[in-house]
This record gives C-alpha cells, structure tokens and sequence, in this order.
C-alpha cells in the first residue's frame, strides 16, 4: 500500500510541475483589468488625453503575445496606422457589431506608444464599449445608440 501512495505523490508532483511551468513559460499575457496585464493601469489612467480618430480598419487580427484577445489594425483619417487594442476574443466576436476591412468607425481611447487601448469604438451609429474612461476598468459593454462626446 505504501509503495502506490508513494508514486501516487511522485505523479502529482510531476503534474503540479509541469502545470506551473506551461504557465510561467507560455509567454502569453492575459487580461485584468481591462487591459493586457503588460500594460500598466497608469498607462490608462495616466495624464494623457483621450484621443478620438475617425478611420478605416485594415483588418481585425488576434493580439500579438496576449492569448485570446482581439486588436485592429486602423488607418486614422488624419493620417498614421495605429493597432487598436480592443479586448478579450470572447466578448469582441460575441456582438452585434462586428468589424471587418473596410469599415470606417470612430476610435476612442489612450495612446500607449505606436498604439490606442481603446474605450469606445463606434461603427454605423452603435458603439461597443470595452473601458470606463475615467479608471481604465473593464466594462465589455454593447451594443448601444453612438453619443459624441465632448472632451
């Protein structure tokens, strides 16, 4: 009896082990807050302004180096190619609106270097909502009637 316990142990062991080491090298970010947890909450909620950019998207595309999240490839109006970054997979493919090539929307959101973490995005008249502005959290709200904002 004490001989099967004992590798009942070594197994669990080696099960805990591995577990534990797919997860620390998978080299993929996940989602807290609202934001990938690469990105800090003060790069949201620091003293940058919030930017609105007319556009087009170029293409809808899952987030480099955050396991299962959308970003959009975006060409502002004003001129520049910005990534957007928008949200977990689940909620982004999951509304009534869905965005694709083509489409011109309004993107609303923080600069984070070459990139927006977006607050709003709004196509047509409808707007999906992924951060409260004021804090950064998550809100993964849709699909409701657009609403200029004033800065």
């Amino acid at each position: 009896m004490k001989n099967k316990s004992s590798w009942f142990a070594v197994g669990m062991f080696f099960v805990v082990l591995l577990v534990g080491a797919n997860s620390a090298f998978a080299g993929k970010a996940q989602w807290a807050y609202g934001t990938p947890i690469n990105i800090g909450d003060s790069d949201f909620t620091g003293s940058e302004a919030m930017v609105v950019m007319m556009g087009t998207v170029k293409n809808i595309e899952p987030m480099r180096g955050v396991k299962n999240s959308m970003q959009m490839q975006f060409i502002a109006e004003e001129g520049g190619k910005w990534i957007v970054y928008m949200g977990p997979k689940w909620f982004t493919e999951n509304q009534k609106i869905k965005f694709a090539a083509g489409d011109k929307v309004e993107v609303r959101g923080k600069k984070y270097g070459g990139a927006i973490i977006a607050s709003e995005i709004s196509k047509e008249g409808w707007t999906m909502k992924f951060r409260n502005e004021a804090d950064g959290q998550a809100v993964w709200e849709c699909c409701f009637p657009y609403k200029e904002k004033k800065d």
